[in-house]
C-alpha cells in the first residue's frame, strides 16, 4: 500500500512538472522541485502582499474548491499533516468561499491576518501562522513548512487534471477605464491587456493625458516599471498598475541603483528608522540597514559581517518607500553588495543563525497597509474594486518567454512554420535541469523562435 501511494505521489509530481507549474507569487520557483520536500505543514498564501492587487482575493472568492484541492494535493505529496489557508480578514468574500470549500476537514484551517505589509512574505507568513522562525538564509522547509501561493495551488489542481499553465490571473488597476481582474493568455503584450481594461483613463479633474502615466508590472512595492507596452505577460505577472509619472512609486522605481547609493552617501543621518521597521530584523535576523549604510558611507570593511548581512534582505522596499524620513534606499545598498558578492564568488557561511528571538517591539512596528498606501500616494485607488472577469480573451499574437522561472531557460521543441494548438508544449527542460516547461497559450503558427522567446500568431 505504501509503495502504491508513493508511486501515485511521484506520478503527480511528474504531472506538475509536465504542466510547467511555477510559483505564481513572484519568484517563479519550479513547483515540482519545491514539492520534493517533506514537511508537516503546507501554507496557502493568500495574503496578497502588495497593495492594490486583487488577483489572489478574486481567485479565492470564485475558485476556492480548486485551491483547497490543490492544497490537499500538496499536502499528500509532502507528507504534511495540516494545511493552513492564510489570507487577510478583510477579504470577506474569499473567507466565506474558503469556509464553504473546506467544510469540516480537521486537517485544514483558516488563518486570518490583519492587513499589514509585508504580510505575504514567506518568513513573516510562517511566523504568523505557526510561530516558527525561519533561520537566516533559510527556507520555510527548514522549520517543517512549505508555502505556496493560492494561484500556484490552483495550477497544481489543474495539472493533476492534465491541464498545463497557459494563462495568468492578474489585476489591472489605477488610472484605467475598467479596473478588472482577468485571465490573460501568457505571452500577451501588456498594451493589449490595457486595451481589454478600457485603456488609460486619467481622472477628469487631473488635467493629465494618457502620456502622463507609467505602467508598473506587479505591485507598487515589489513591482517594476514596464520598459514598453510590448512586454509580455508571464506566469508571475500579478498585476498592471497605471500611475502618474510624478507619483512617488514611479519616481522611486525610475531612480537607478547608482543614484540611490550616491544620494544615501551624502544624506544618511543614521536615524535607524530603516532598521526599526525592517521585517527581517523584527524576526530576529542579524540585519541592521542603518549599520550597512554607515559602513559603506565611511568606506569601512570591518566588521565584514555588517556588510555581508545584505544577503538577508528580502527586498520588500519598506526601508526606502516607508521607513526613511529622508527618502533614501538602504535596499539599493543591499542590491549593490549582493551583486558584488556574486561577482566575487562569495559563499555565505556566516549568516546562518537559527537561534532567533523575535524583537519585543515587533507587534508595535508592523506597518498597516492603509498607512503604506497613503505614503505611496495611492489614496485615489485605495477603494477601487477590480472584479473577476472570466471571459476568454484571444490575442492574435503572443510572444512567450522561455525563462519565466528560476533556473535555466526552457529549450524550444518547435520551429518556425510549425502549427500548434493551445496548450501544446513549445519548450521543454532538459533532464536534471532546474526550470519549467513552457506551453503555448493560443493556437496558431510559430513565426519566431530564439533562445529567449517564441512568437505565435493566429493563422
Amino acid at each position: 500500500m505504501a509503495a502504491s501511494i508513493q508511486a501515485n505521489h511521484k506520478a503527480l509530481i511528474r504531472q506538475i512538472q509536465a504542466a510547467g507549474v511555477v510559483g505564481a507569487g513572484g519568484a517563479g520557483f519550479p513547483t515540482h522541485v519545491k514539492l520534493a520536500a517533506q514537511v508537516d505543514t503546507v501554507i496557502a498564501n493568500g495574503a496578497e502582499c502588495d497593495p492594490l492587487l486583487q488577483c489572489d482575493q478574486r481567485l479565492m472568492e470564485h475558485h476556492a474548491a480548486e485551491i483547497v484541492r490543490g492544497l490537499e494535493l500538496a499536502m499528500a505529496v509532502t507528507g504534511a499533516e495540516r494545511g493552513i489557508l492564510a489570507l487577510k480578514e478583510e477579504y470577506d468574500g474569499a473567507v466565506a468561499a474558503l469556509r464553504r470549500a473546506m467544510g469540516d476537514r480537521p486537517h485544514l484551517r483558516l488563518h486570518l491576518m490583519e492587513s499589514r505589509y509585508p504580510a505575504g512574505d514567506e518568513f513573516v507568513l510562517v511566523y504568523e501562522t505557526t510561530g516558527r522562525l525561519v533561520p537566516e538564509s533559510g527556507l520555510p522547509l527548514h522549520v517543517g513548512c512549505l508555502v505556496q501561493n493560492v494561484q500556484t495551488l490552483f495550477n497544481i489542481n489543474r495539472a493533476a487534471e492534465g491541464t498545463p499553465v497557459t494563462h495568468r490571473l492578474l489585476t489591472v488597476t489605477g488610472a484605467v477605464a475598467r479596473p478588472v481582474t482577468l485571465w490573460v493568455p501568457i505571452g500577451t503584450a501588456i498594451g493589449r491587456v490595457l486595451a481589454w481594461a478600457g485603456g488609460v483613463q486619467p481622472p477628469r479633474w487631473s488635467g493629465r493625458t494618457p502620456a502622463d502615466y507609467a505602467v508598473v508590472i506587479g505591485g507598487p512595492m515589489m513591482g517594476r516599471l514596464a520598459k514598453s507596452l510590448d512586454e509580455p505577460v508571464t506566469k508571475t505577472t500579478s498585476g498592471l498598475l497605471i500611475l502618474p509619472r510624478d507619483n512617488p512609486v514611479v519616481r522611486s522605481l525610475s531612480r537607478s541603483r547608482t543614484a540611490w547609493v550616491r544620494r544615501g552617501m551624502s544624506t544618511c543621518d543614521q536615524c535607524r528608522d530603516c532598521t526599526d521597521l525592517c521585517p527581517r530584523h523584527l524576526l530576529g535576523h542579524s540585519l541592521k540597514p542603518h549599520e550597512v549604510m554607515r559602513a559603506i558611507n565611511y568606506g569601512l570593511t570591518r566588521p565584514a559581517d555588517k556588510v555581508t548581512a545584505a544577503v538577508l534582505c528580502c527586498e520588500c522596499r519598506l526601508c526606502e518607500a516607508y521607513a526613511c524620513p529622508l527618502g533614501l534606499s538602504p535596499m539599493a545598498y543591499y542590491q549593490s553588495i549582493k551583486a558584488e558578492l556574486r561577482a566575487q564568488g562569495w559563499v555565505n557561511r556566516v549568516h546562518k543563525r537559527a537561534d532567533l528571538t523575535v524583537h519585543p517591539m515587533r507587534e508595535y512596528r508592523l506597518v498597516p497597509t492603509k498607512r503604506l498606501i497613503a505614503r505611496l500616494g495611492l489614496g485615489d485607488w485605495e477603494e477601487q474594486v477590480c472584479p473577476l472577469d472570466e471571459e476568454e480573451y484571444h490575442p492574435t499574437q503572443v510572444t512567450i518567454p522561455l525563462r519565466q522561472h528560476i533556473g535555466a531557460a526552457a529549450q524550444p521543441v518547435v520551429g518556425v512554420g510549425d502549427v500548434v494548438a493551445a496548450g501544446d508544449l513549445i519548450a521543454a527542460m532538459p533532464e536534471d535541469t532546474l526550470g519549467a516547461n513552457v506551453h503555448t497559450s493560443i493556437g496558431g503558427r510559430v513565426t519566431m523562435v530564439s533562445k529567449e522567446m517564441i512568437t505565435i500568431e493566429v493563422r
